[in-house]
């Protein structure tokens, strides 16, 4: 078994995989006041009786890393590789900085191309929303990156006194006639119509189609309202198994 973990600014997800088949996955808060010990028990008190052979870990808050990278030998015996510079992801990187690069989104990335053919461009909806593009050499060219839908929720709740605290969910129409289900349109139908339409004009900038994937922990909310795009929740983790075999 191989255990893969993606830590987020909001959520760290553990999946574990049998062979090639993602098996499992659960879902642990991320907070950065936690120490590798507490990080370690709640891993353990999750995944029972799993014996793992590797591990491999994205982080993207970096006072984390060494944390969750002691909390997975404490709890499993293992060391894990970390994604940076230094693993191998037959990923071309043609951006200003490639170590500016997020390692979830090289991961999710090196996922989609394991699924689907290049020319791609993949949406991964989390504390921020980032759209990145792989072009019709495989090549990762560069993309976007905007707040997320909780943010602006937050944002646009604690700046307006006259609005309540609203669930972050989708609504049944676009034109609202309460309150809460107006912000709720706002939020989450304004993401969605973004998402489509930067498809679009990446699309018309590059010169081409391309393969539309949408991964994400919000991705959720508006997997039926996007155009053309593929619904992949796991697509982080399953880049980081990819990784992790060719770094194996």
């Amino acid at each position: 078994m191989i255990l893969a973990i993606d830590c987020g600014n909001t959520a760290t997800k553990l999946g574990i995989f049998d062979g090639d088949s993602l098996v499992s996955v659960y879902n642990i808060n991320t907070n950065k006041g936690r120490s590798s010990d507490e990080y370690a028990k709640e891993m353990k008190d999750l995944v029972k009786d799993v014996e793992f052979t590797g591990a491999i870990i994205s982080c993207v808050v970096p006072l984390l890393t060494s944390e969750i990278k002691d909390a997975v030998y404490r709890a499993f015996k293992v060391h894990p590789l970390i994604v940076d510079k230094n693993l191998k992801t037959k990923l071309p990187i043609k951006i200003d900085n490639p170590s500016e690069l997020g390692s979830d989104i090289l991961c999710g990335a090196v996922g989609a191309l394991k699924k689907y053919q290049a020319p791609l461009v993949i949406a991964d909806l989390g504390t921020a929303t980032k759209m990145f593009v792989v072009d019709k050499n495989g090549n990762m060219v560069g993309g976007m990156i905007s707040s997320g839908m909780r943010i602006n929720l937050e944002s646009l709740v604690s700046n307006t006194s006259q609005l309540l605290e609203t669930p972050l969910e989708a609504p049944k129409h676009v034109i609202s006639k309460n309150t809460k289900e107006s912000i709720q349109s706002g939020i989450v139908y304004g993401q969605a119509f973004m998402i489509s339409e930067f498809a679009r004009r990446m699309e018309k900038e590059i010169g081409y189609e391309l393969n539309r994937v949408l991964t994400g922990g919000f991705s959720k909310f508006i997997k039926d309202q996007v155009v053309c795009f593929h619904y992949e929740p796991t697509l982080t983790l399953e880049g980081l198994y990819e990784i992790y075999r060719i770094n194996s």
